[in-house]
């Protein structure tokens, strides 16, 4: 099914390829991530459907980045950016890259209801993964791309992040 668990997953998929430390050997930042999660949609209706994705992303010196994920909604994907650009036009919304602090990075992506935002921060080998995801004002019911159109859906439950950087 590719409800809002593709969604999740691309815009995991986005962030993970924001693994910054400076301290990265070689001009370029590699990152390894998972993550899991459950979703429940009125349109189409499901109910605790379990999300789970894991790939890499890689940060060079050119400010180019590429995400390699695999997930259980969309099989695997290939996400290229460029950190700071101004948003790209993504399915039924856009998304972005941004430095959010010394080690850490931001993707954001945007849906016609809400956001799902993406904090990563790599220090050496040590990471750390922080999804938020903030409907926009007057909005009540979070959108997804599912491949085909919007899913809606109520905020999907994120169990398990994991990422290390290398």
């Amino acid at each position: 099914m590719r409800d809002l668990p593709l969604a999740l997953a691309a815009s995991t998929a986005l962030l993970a390829l924001i693994p910054v430390s400076s301290e990265a050997a070689g001009g370029v930042l590699h990152a390894r991530f998972s993550f899991e999660g459950t979703a429940s949609c009125q349109n189409p209706p499901i109910q605790n459907f379990p999300i789970h994705g894991e790939g890499s992303g890689t940060l060079s010196t050119d400010r180019s980045a590429q995400l390699d994920m695999t997930s259980n909604v969309e099989g695997r994907v290939v996400y290229n950016a460029t950190l700071g650009a101004k948003p790209t036009e993504a399915p039924e919304g856009s998304a972005s890259l941004r430095v959010a602090g010394r080690h850490s990075l931001r993707a954001t992506r945007e849906y016609p209801n809400n956001y799902i935002i993406i904090t990563l921060t790599v220090v050496g080998s040590r990471c750390t993964m922080k999804i938020d995801q903030k409907l926009k004002p007057g909005k009540t019911q979070y959108t997804f791309y599912n491949g085909a159109g919007l899913s809606y859906c109520s905020k999907p439950t994120i169990t398990r992040t994991t990422c290390e950087g290398y």
